[in-house]
């Protein structure tokens, strides 16, 4: 369970988050929704412990965030994720990475560390991709690489910023259904999205923000009004057949 309590974020005089309180059950699928500007990714940065200066209180499993984080950890995807598709790394070596703080910067992979990445691209749909280099790959194809490296942590908590934005449109439904398999089999995940259709259908939880929250609810109960209260205007979902 992650629960936020009058979680305040402001730079300088611009108010960035206003009075947030909201609990995300263990093994909810959430998604966070709203206008450009919303706050979105900075409050899942913030979760994350990745932006301090806030006010108000963050628990984790009940345990004050820092504690929480001093001993655990998060699987993240960023929303871009920063790299040199020149590099010589093969998609199996890019998950690899997700092992580097259990097993130490400086520590060389096992065997057994390689087979549990290529389970994990496996999980993702991705096991043939396992020997490619990285800039062989697509947008779509290398979110789901990423993803694979964010399970290979072990966490059972999975925190995504947009994935969507590196896919395209053919690619984008594969992988909320990705997601949606690994709710199934426990994870609490947590994502900023801008793809409300998508959200609606896989989601159990719509976090509707704009600077403050406008409802955080199971997407069957977020009405017209409330959409339009987020966003500011009439939103028309349009569901893609």
């Amino acid at each position: 369970m992650i629960a936020l309590r009058n979680v305040n974020y402001q730079i300088k005089s611009t108010e960035i988050l206003k009075d947030i309180t909201l609990t995300i059950g263990k093994g909810e699928m959430a998604a966070i929704i709203g206008p450009n500007g919303a706050g979105k990714s900075t409050l899942l940065r913030i979760i994350l412990g990745m932006i301090k200066g806030f006010t108000g209180e963050i628990r984790i499993e009940n345990i004050p965030q820092r504690e929480w984080l001093r001993r655990n950890s998060f699987g993240y995807l960023p929303q871009h994720e920063v790299f040199d598709r020149n590099f010589p790394a093969s998609a199996q070596e890019i998950v690899l990475m997700g092992a580097a703080r259990s097993r130490g910067v400086f520590r060389c992979f096992t065997k057994k560390d390689a087979m549990h990445a290529c389970e994990q691209l496996e999980r993702v749909g991705m096991l043939h991709a396992c020997h490619k280099q990285i800039g062989d790959l697509s947008g779509g194809e290398l979110q789901r690489v990423f993803l694979a490296r964010a399970l290979l942590s072990g966490t059972e908590y999975l925190f995504l910023d947009e994935p969507e934005a590196s896919i395209d449109k053919s690619g984008i439904s594969l992988f909320f259904n990705i997601l949606n398999d690994l709710h199934k089999e426990g994870k609490t995940i947590l994502t900023v999205s801008h793809d409300v259709a998508n959200t609606m259908k896989t989601c159990t939880m719509l976090i509707c923000l704009n600077k403050t929250l406008h409802c955080h609810t199971q997407p069957e109960l977020v009405t017209a009004d409330i959409i339009k209260r987020t966003y500011g205007e009439v939103m028309r979902i349009i569901e893609r057949k």
